[in-house]
């Protein structure tokens, strides 16, 4: 889900960055010190959760959460206030918000609307789904009534049935370009006027076309529709024809069958009924005894190698998303049991399900690239030895300086945590990084700080603090000295870029 978090008074801003912290794994959250900046973002990002204060300059509270509505209804929104503004809090739940907070918020009544909310919208989601699969259950029920067809006319009709899903079955489609228009395509494609179009979801639509011509259809209609879409973003595409006697509900089953199937992961495709099921990936698990071998090892740095290489292997060899999640999930249990027998004990990991849950929201091989770094990391570090040498420590010390940029943290808090030498670990970091811890860390939350730029955020001293420099002065300096320019001079050059 997506959450704007809006508030004009820093310190209120800063604490809510702190407090919101746990939900940024599972949720994009995007923070605004004023309502105009967020109002420009919604133009940019699709908003599930809008948190704002009510009373800000420029566009208040009440205004953004109304114009959010106009844009999309189902937006939940959530209001912050003071007493002395109940009767502002009053009117914005007239206007359809979820709920309000007092202030200064509290850490528990935050989280409980939070929760709350994110729980609605997912049911909601849920429902909204059920309800558009069932309208392709029971005969796409607003076409008909167009049509002026009664349902078992329809029932009796010859037409191919076309599943179009776009990217990925979880995945965010932000790409206007992919939003199917029916005038558009009987213009590009040819299409006649008995043709029916259904979303399903954001990510997946339906097309009912009537083509006698069944070759006519596979060798041209198929091939123009692939054509058209692909080129704007990644596409899977399988048809199933419709006779007078089938069902359309069986219809849809057997062409989301095939889709479910043999779908590719990273590339586009066109699914038909004679792919094949499975291909030969013996090659693969050369490679995970491999990664096996260096978490056993202790040499973590080493894998990101190993990973690279099967990412190269799964792209060459074009297996299905079906077959590629079951190695993965395969390839996760073996390493795991391989482990667990070499130490005696159980390797407790977490959110196991739902980072495998999370590949249905992947497109890219760089995307699955980086779960699989992530998932080998998070094996490694719960199965970590205590003796581990330094110089294995070093991936650790790298993933702690991203997940704790914005807060005071030394490299000799590393080391005494980990019962290590200092001087022997700031060596090893020095020999595979190139940088020492210092430079390391200053680098990473200046380009941090460009991101927050780059973003909307744009006060110095807003940025400065949310990248763990408290003083202002030196956050400057910091910056011109890592970037040559100053934060001033690095958004005027961004607002020229525009």
């Amino acid at each position: 889900m997506i959450f704007f978090i809006v508030e004009d008074e820093y310190w209120a801003l800063l604490e809510l960055k702190t407090l919101l912290k746990k939900y940024q794994n599972d949720h994009q959250i995007y923070f605004y010190d004023n309502g105009l900046d967020a109002f420009d973002g919604l133009s940019l990002h699709r908003p599930d959760l809008i948190l704002t204060d009510i009373t800000m300059p420029g566009m208040d509270g009440l205004k953004l959460v109304q114009e959010a509505k106009k844009m999309n209804p189902l937006i939940r929104c959530i209001l912050l206030t003071v007493h002395d503004t109940f009767d502002y809090a009053q009117k914005g739940i007239q206007l359809g918000v979820e709920d309000y907070l007092l202030k200064p918020v509290k850490r528990e009544s935050l989280y409980e609307v939070v929760d709350r909310t994110i729980t609605d919208i997912e049911k909601s989601k849920q429902e909204i789904m059920e309800k558009q699969i069932w309208s392709i259950n029971h005969l796409l029920f607003k076409p008909i009534e167009e049509n002026q067809y009664d349902l078992e006319t329809f029932e009796k009709q010859s037409f191919f049935l076309v599943y179009i899903l776009f990217g990925n079955w979880r995945a965010p489609v932000n790409n206007e370009d992919l939003q199917l228009n029916m005038t558009e395509l009987q213009r590009e494609i040819g299409l006649d006027k008995e043709n029916w179009l259904l979303s399903l979801d954001q990510q997946r639509k339906i097309l009912l076309i009537s083509c006698e011509d069944e070759t006519y259809f596979i060798d041209t209609v198929i091939p123009k529709l692939f054509h058209y879409y692909s080129s704007k973003g990644q596409v899977h595409i399988s048809y199933s024809k419709k006779g007078e006697d089938d069902r359309l509900s069986e219809t849809y089953d057997h062409a989301h069958h095939l889709m479910d199937k043999y779908k590719r992961f990273g590339e586009s495709s066109i699914i038909i009924d004679s792919q094949k099921d499975q291909r030969e990936i013996s090659d693969f698990w050369v490679t995970v005894r491999m990664i096996e071998r260096l978490i056993r090892r202790g040499e973590v740095a080493s894998v990101t190698l190993q990973i690279n290489t099967l990412i190269k292997l799964i792209r060459e060899l074009r297996i299905s998303q079906r077959q590629l999640f079951r190695f993965l999930l395969d390839m996760y249990y073996a390493i795991i049991y391989k482990l667990q027998q070499s130490t005696n004990s159980i390797i407790e990991m977490n959110e196991i399900d739902e980072s495998f849950a999370n590949l249905d929201s992947l497109v890219t091989f760089e995307e699955l690239e980086d779960w699989m770094e992530k998932l080998i990391t998070r094996i490694a570090e719960a199965y970590l030895p205590e003796d581990i040498a330094p110089k294995h420590l070093i991936p650790k010390v790298r993933k702690w300086i991203e997940d704790s940029f914005a807060d005071n943290i030394t490299f000799q808090q590393f080391a005494d945590e980990h019962h290590v030498s200092l001087s022997y670990l700031s060596r090893e970091f020095k020999q595979q990084t190139k940088m020492t811890f210092s430079q390391y860390l200053m680098n990473y939350r200046i380009q941090k700080a460009q991101e927050l730029f780059e973003n909307g955020t744009d006060r110095t001293i807003d940025v400065g603090a949310l990248v763990g420099y408290s003083d202002p002065k030196h956050f400057r300096m910091v910056f011109k000295r890592i970037t040559g320019v100053t934060p001033s001079e690095y958004k005027k050059r961004m607002k020229i870029k525009l």
